[in-house]
């Protein structure tokens, strides 16, 4: 099912395949749904990217341990591992990851040559940090929102605008 779900998105465009992997409860089953996925698209687009994103806050959803997550997308023939937040309460990133576990998930992502991105109601002064230690990807949704807030603010682009001046000055 999540196959052919990813399958949909590249037929309909797609340059990116994020595949959330919420409902896995281990390594071995992340890399099965990863391998699927990353087997069906990339027989017929070896460009378009396969991302393997795991949960900061996997013990709260009964998830594979997010520091697992570089482990995965490596052997299921990804492109990206990336991490997020499962549960949308507040709660960031750094929440359930210090600087120290974000920067051992980016540098093992980036020796096994895999791109990496990092997201979860980050905020701009979490930017900086992300940025020191070599993220590829940052999400920003919520900081791009009038308000700082995903649920009850809209992107805007004046939002925008101070995140891209934020972001050149690093």
């Amino acid at each position: 099912t999540v196959s052919l779900a990813a399958m949909g998105a590249h037929v309909s465009g797609a340059d990116y395949i994020k595949v959330g992997l919420y409902g896995t409860k281990n390594y071995d089953e992340a890399v099965e749904v990863m391998k699927n996925v990353s087997k069906t698209v990339k027989d017929v687009s070896p460009d378009t990217i396969v991302v393997a994103a795991g949960y900061a806050d996997a013990h709260r959803v009964g998830a594979v341990d997010p520091m697992e997550i570089p482990k995965v997308a490596r052997d299921a023939n990804c492109d990206l591992a990336m991490l997020d937040t499962a549960v949308k309460d507040g709660h960031t990133l750094f929440d359930y990851l210090d600087i120290d576990k974000l920067t051992k998930f980016v540098e093992e992502a980036h020796s096994y040559n895999l791109k990496t991105a990092l997201a979860g109601s980050v905020k701009k002064d979490q930017l900086k940090p992300l940025h020191d230690i070599g993220c590829d990807v940052v999400g920003i949704r919520g900081a791009a929102c009038i308000g700082g807030d995903r649920n009850t603010g809209k992107i805007h682009h004046t939002a925008v605008n101070e995140l891209k001046k934020l972001c050149d000055s690093f």
